[in-house]
């Protein structure tokens, strides 16, 4: 009994030093998250790194994802972006075909001189066909085609295009004022005339630019086909 007795105390004490050096270790873990300048900290925090990096492991447990790699979002969004900035230029490409007719008729009705009425009438068409085109190329100015192939190219010459036909419209406009008074049949060809129709010749050399540039694209992304009398 007395030695049973002896040997208790000392199961106490092994106790005792072994809760003492369980303090002692979280303790110095505590320190460490307190502290993470200290000394060691860079060398764990980097050894840490390492053990977790799959490319350094060296027990080989993170395996590689045998999935296939899906496509990345920016590819697909690249994509539908230049789809997007080709429908928008053929937006403005519909509108401008609206105006060409009127423009036609507007001019013949001025060569006609029917009555002083229908040559005003001329006039007042063929400037807001001219404010309608600058419409246009604001609209076009405004389009991102970062996307498109040749999109930049192309703008640029639709852009010519249009302001040239802009500067026709007011010049056969400016052409009209100066057929007031006159008789059926014999309009005078007024310098204004002439700059219409230089005006006109230039617009059709630039749309011609832009349908060789713009008949691929259209052709890529299932959009109409234009030509010069379209624009």
């Amino acid at each position: 009994m007395s030695e049973n007795n002896s040997s208790r105390p000392r199961k106490y004490v092994l106790l005792a030093v072994g809760g003492g050096v369980a303090v002692v270790v979280v303790s110095l873990v505590m320190a460490y998250a307190v502290s993470p300048s200290a000394p060691w900290a860079g060398q764990t925090a980097a050894s840490s790194a390492a053990s977790s990096s799959p490319s350094r492991s060296l027990s080989g447990s993170t395996a590689a994802d045998p999935r296939p790699a899906e496509p990345s979002a920016s590819a697909s969004t690249s994509a539908s972006t230049a789809e997007e900035q080709a429908t928008a230029v053929d937006q403005l490409l519909e509108r401008s075909t609206s105006d060409r007719q009127r423009v036609i008729d507007a001019v013949n009705a001025v060569e006609a001189c029917a009555s002083d009425a229908s040559v005003d009438d001329a006039g007042q068409v063929l400037n807001a066909a001219a404010v309608r085109r600058q419409g246009l190329i604001t609209g076009l100015a405004e389009l991102d085609l970062g996307e498109l192939a040749s999109g930049s190219q192309a703008a640029d010459s639709l852009r010519a295009g249009w302001q040239h036909s802009a500067d026709a419209d007011r010049a056969f406009a400016d052409w009209a004022d100066d057929a007031r008074g006159c008789s059926p049949g014999a309009v005078p060809r007024t310098s204004a005339y002439h700059r219409g129709v230089r005006s006109s010749e230039l617009a059709t050399g630039a749309k011609e630019d832009f349908v060789a540039l713009w008949t691929p694209i259209a052709a890529r992304y299932g959009l109409p086909e234009r030509d010069t009398a379209h624009l």
